[in-house]
């Protein structure tokens, strides 16, 4: 514990010591492995490891020729890049319950990403005689994946993940009914692999007529190449070092105990990632390996099962906050049939596709057959939006879990166990507290109004990303969107899977881009929008299609209109438009006697109307109109409106100078504060029962200070 103690405080003083602090311009020369380069239409990315300063980097660039794309594609060998461009600290979660990417690179050491301005020069490395194993493996491993390409998409994906731990970006789109019936741990090469991965060399070397020490001696030196030809993970990490230590004790250097071995390598990977345990493969892998050492062998496969899924609960939900009852029993049946025929078949086709390339076309459609399968499977009713449990919770259904895996035939212990689950699924889903929240979705508008007990919940606007024509080779393959980090992954961690009434202020794609998003993982009841914007192509590319698939309900609305399950005044528009800025609508609502008033794009003339129509208008949080621009927040409207703070949601560095000088100078003259989610993150106003209300928000203000414009 004492050396532990020395290398966590030694791995948090090197943090602070090589982290950028800002953005700062770089020309350095970077050393890049082949299979850490990954393509996406005319960007990319790789882990690069800094020559003058020793230390591993993210990068990032974009392609500007199909010329450069192809030259890229082609790299198989290590190589060094002359490179120019900006280094700055890797990316913090600005709202509440969003992945953490930096602690994430942390676990993995990396401290900083550039973005690349200029590729000077790529030349083959010079390699060192100490490097060239590892290079070589490096290069293994990238002549894999290119292999790999050849196949058919979908023994592609296998072969990728089952063999080398390559998962790409399209992994997690076509796999989406494994990781709702919580089979991705199968995906990821671990535990089992390796124990394939032995038994398979071990055998060829039997039969090369070598004896028990010899080959000991082969899987011991032979395991570390794999690990980075596996990718490296940390269950891959575990499962390396637990039998590296299980062959060592074969030699008899040590007489090791099941759990020494567990012990051991516990502290191995401690050392090499002293973060492993703050990730949920970290978590999942050590845990699961732990209590293997306790299943009885002669026990219920069964009920082994189902207790191993149970161990592992708490950390699930912690991180992804919902969980398939199916995922129990999926799981049973899955392990084996993984370790018997699937692994095996993959493995087979990967050895021959190139001489035959016939049985590739047949085993991809069985996998497209056995895919089909899980996502009906994952389909089918079971899926519990259960939202995530605070420390406590998650600690208190660990603890219990553990004293039902001590004695599982004990009816109470099950009990308390399920009654627990029980409290802390109610708290989690009928709460007494609500909120108003200002996500941080970059350069757009996305809030969320939740009442207490989530009696109705209510989003106004999705976010979104504006989209620019590129030719053909320049689309990416795979997209993600902001939405599905913050708003979405918000409202999963809350319990909340379905949304009263989703408001489109209007229709430009900032505002409503994400739709598909929200639509297609939260059950939204009704939608309202300015009258006029059914007729957009915006909105019914990118709104339509799915909200008749879930029959939602659509509500063209004016200020005239009255919608039912809806705690906001509709004010704006005063008539039917084509859903422009001059088109948006403007909500006013009031929530434990605080008024707030979301004002989406409207253009200063709108907000003159507004105050010639409503004179008395008053409130004490005004949302500023399009995102802080000077084409809004006209000064006779905030005179009159007087808001007590102004919220400004923009994203950071925007390329249209967000929030503008003139709009922050009349803030000022009106002695108006103001806060933005360029600086704070998420803001959000939180209030109870009783009217006790205060503001919170995911920053203190001082973190991105290098990255605002004023």
């Amino acid at each position: 514990m004492v050396g532990f103690s020395f290398i966590c405080w030694h791995f948090q003083a090197n943090i602070k010591q090589v982290s950028a602090n800002r953005q700062q311009s770089i020309n350095t020369t970077l050393q890049v492995y082949p299979d850490q380069l990954k393509i996406n239409g005319d960007q990319y990315q790789l882990i690069g490891k800094d020559l003058a300063t020793g230390q591993q980097v993210q990068v990032y660039g974009y392609i500007k020729t199909r010329q450069e794309q192809r030259h890229l594609s082609q790299l198989q060998l290590c190589s060094t890049w002359k490179i120019k461009g900006k280094i700055e600290p890797i990316s913090i979660a600005t709202n509440v319950n969003q992945f953490n990417a930096r602690q994430f690179a942390w676990s993995r050491h990396i401290y900083n990403q550039i973005t690349i301005d200029r590729i000077q020069n790529i030349s083959v490395l010079n390699e060192s005689s100490s490097q060239v194993l590892i290079n070589w493996c490096h290069e293994i491993r990238s002549s894999l994946i290119h292999y790999f390409g050849t196949m058919p998409p979908m023994l592609r994906l296998y072969c990728n993940s089952l063999i080398i731990g390559n998962s790409d970006a399209e992994f997690s789109t076509v796999m989406v009914g494994v990781k709702q019936l919580g089979l991705i741990h199968l995906f990821c090469i671990s535990g089992m692999h390796v124990v394939l991965f032995v038994e398979v060399l071990k055998k060829l070397l039997i039969y090369c007529r070598l004896n028990k020490e010899t080959i000991n001696w082969i899987l011991i030196i032979t395991l570390p190449a794999y690990l980075i030809i596996g990718g490296g993970s940390a269950s891959l990490i575990r499962a390396t070092l637990m039998t590296e230590l299980a062959l060592i004790g074969q030699i008899n250097f040590l007489k090791l105990q099941r759990l020494d071995i567990w012990s051991l390598s516990l502290l191995g990977g401690l050392m090499y990632q002293p973060l492993v345990l703050l990730t949920l493969g970290g978590q999942l892998s050590y845990l699961l390996a732990l209590m293997l050492q306790f299943l009885p062998h002669n026990g219920n496969q069964l009920v082994n099962a189902v207790l191993l899924n149970l161990i592992g609960l708490p950390s699930i939900l912690n991180y992804i906050f919902e969980w398939h009852c199916l995922s129990l029993f999926t799981s049973y049946l899955m392990i084996p049939f993984f370790s018997t025929i699937i692994f095996p078949t993959i493995l087979i086709s990967s050895l021959v596709y190139r001489w035959l390339p016939i049985s590739g076309q047949l085993v991809n459609q069985g996998l497209e057959m056995f895919q089909a399968l899980i996502d009906f499977v994952s389909r089918l009713p079971g899926m519990i939006h259960f939202g995530r449990p605070d420390v406590l919770g998650a600690w208190l259904l660990f603890c219990l879990t553990l004293f039902v895996f001590l004695q599982p035939q004990s009816n109470k212990r099950w009990l308390v166990l399920i009654g627990s689950y029980c409290m802390i699924f109610v708290l989690i889903h009928f709460p007494l507290d609500g909120e108003v929240t200002f996500f941080d979705i970059g350069q757009g508008d996305s809030f969320l109004i939740r009442e207490p007990f989530n009696r109705r919940v209510t989003l106004i606007d999705t976010g979104g990303q504006l989209q620019f024509p590129k030719p053909k080779w320049a689309q990416q393959t795979v997209t993600s969107d902001r939405a599905m980090k913050t708003s979405v992954n918000y409202l999963k961690s809350r319990g909340i899977s379905q949304v009263n009434t989703l408001n489109l202020s209007h229709q430009d794609a900032d505002h409503i881009g994400f739709s598909s998003a929200i639509l297609m993982n939260m059950r939204v009841k009704q939608i309202t929008f300015p009258k006029g914007m059914e007729q957009q192509t915006n909105f019914k590319r990118k709104v339509l299609p799915l909200a008749l698939k879930q029959h939602t309900r659509l509500v063209p609305v004016t200020n005239e209109t009255s919608v039912p399950d809806l705690p906001l005044q509709i004010m704006h528009p005063f008539k039917a438009g084509h859903g422009a800025n001059e088109d948006s609508v403007v909500l006013a609502g009031k929530f434990a006697g605080i008024t707030f008033l979301f004002m989406g794009d409207l253009d200063r003339a709108g907000e003159r109307a507004i105050i010639s129509k409503y004179p008395d208008l008053s409130v004490d949080v005004l949302k500023l109109g399009h995102h802080g621009s000077k084409t809004a927040s006209d000064p006779a409207f905030i005179r009159q409106v007087k808001p007590q703070l102004a919220i400004i949601s923009a994203g950071r560095m925007n390329r249209y100078g967000h929030p503008n000088q003139e709009t922050l100078t009349t803030l000022k003259k009106e002695q108006i504060r103001s806060m933005s989610t360029q600086q704070f993150g998420m803001i959000s106003y939180q209030y109870d029962l009783f009217k006790h209300y205060h503001f919170v928000t995911k920053l203190k203000g001082s973190e991105l200070t290098w990255m605002l414009q004023h």
